[in-house]
């Protein structure tokens, strides 16, 4: 329900995008930040829940993972082209009042084709699943204070949401400062649209990297690397003028972001109490999110921009250490842990079984 909840929202926030009035825009916006959270956290969730109630292996969930992003960023340099063919068909055009057609609004016309695919796809062949209901912990609320106890109470899943929350912010302030840092003054503008492609396309060879790693190493131990990878990625900004350089760069950060979110869908698929993975998805980025909105209005600039996001994700790598140090390091054939409900009734389970066999 809530997969085709996001196709909704972003098809309306897409349709915003055809009036050129400051109040339709930002309920675009809207409409389009609430389907962004769900599509970061329904989806995996879904896939982990089916993964399980289906009795897949576990290290199957990480090839899943592996494979989806692999799927991910070939179809972003398909859209990335086919946005571009289908912006370029007609001007935009004022057609009454301040709904305009073609030019940049034809992508997000052709984007809603494809939502309207998605949503009938997923309700059509998708079984509805509610991951571990109320009823199965002694119906307690399964809401956000639940939640929050529960990361602070457990401090892998802390941790896992730390390095979530500073590798992601990470990545999207580096979307609204890589072109600056790409231009030279008084030379033409770089070929953006080709080097985005690059990017995705080094994104898929992170995921396929992901899966050749994943038998030589454990889940956790590849995240570790690609973090530190990561901040030297960012701190290169800093150290060197040069554009090329710079860009080499950026290709390697776009590689570590192929790596990181099958390793990270994975870890968290381990971590995260099924009957709270949703909202603790949704919590985890709660402070991206600060972090990423404050950057933008402090305006820092791009040296200062990248000065931070190599910090955070120094900051990030040290936490995957501490995961591992805490023993989250193991193969990804473990079952994902259990609930301290479902504790509590195995070891009264155990203490039952026992007094029957000493009680004859």
């Amino acid at each position: 329900n809530f997969a085709g909840l996001y196709c909704l929202l972003y098809l309306l926030s897409c349709l915003t995008k055809h009036f050129k009035a400051y109040w339709m825009l930002m309920i675009g916006r809207i409409t389009g930040g609430i389907a962004t959270s769900l599509l970061f956290s329904v989806f995996d969730s879904w896939l982990v829940s089916e993964h399980t109630a289906r009795g897949f292996h576990g290290d199957q969930l990480s090839a899943s993972f592996s494979i989806a992003f692999f799927g991910n960023s070939l179809v972003a340099i398909l859209a990335g082209e086919l946005g571009q063919y289908t912006a370029d068909i007609l001007p935009l055009t004022q057609l009454s009042g301040s709904f305009h057609y073609g030019g940049y609004t034809a992508p997000f016309v052709t984007a809603n084709m494809f939502l309207v695919f998605c949503f009938s796809l997923l309700t059509s062949t998708w079984s509805e699943n509610y991951g571990q209901s109320s009823k199965d912990v002694d119906g307690k609320n399964d809401g956000l204070f639940e939640a929050a106890q529960l990361i602070a109470a457990q401090p892998l899943v802390g941790l896992c949401g730390l390095v979530c929350c500073l590798f992601e912010s990470s990545m999207f302030i580096f979307v609204f400062n890589w072109t600056p840092v790409l231009t030279e003054e008084g030379e033409p503008d770089p070929p953006f649209g080709h080097i985005f492609a690059g990017f995705m396309i080094f994104c898929m060879l992170g995921s396929r990297c992901f899966s050749l790693a994943g038998h030589q190493m454990t889940n956790e131990r590849v995240g570790l690397y690609t973090l530190f990878a990561a901040a030297a990625c960012h701190a290169t900004v800093l150290l060197t003028e040069s554009v090329s350089l710079r860009l080499l760069a950026f290709f390697v950060f776009e590689m570590c972001v192929g790596l990181y979110f099958p390793m990270m869908g994975t870890m968290k698929g381990q971590i995260v109490p099924e009957s709270k993975r949703a909202t603790i998805y949704n919590l985890y980025r709660l402070p991206l999110n600060i972090i990423v909105v404050l950057t933008l209005m402090l305006k820092l600039g791009a040296g200062m921009s990248f000065f931070i996001t190599s910090v955070m994700l120094a900051v990030a790598a040290l936490a995957q250490a501490r995961i591992i140090k805490m023993g989250g390091a193991r193969p990804a054939t473990l079952p994902a842990p259990i609930d301290e409900e479902e504790q509590t009734e195995l070891t009264a389970g155990k203490i039952g079984k026992t007094t029957d066999e000493e009680n004859p």
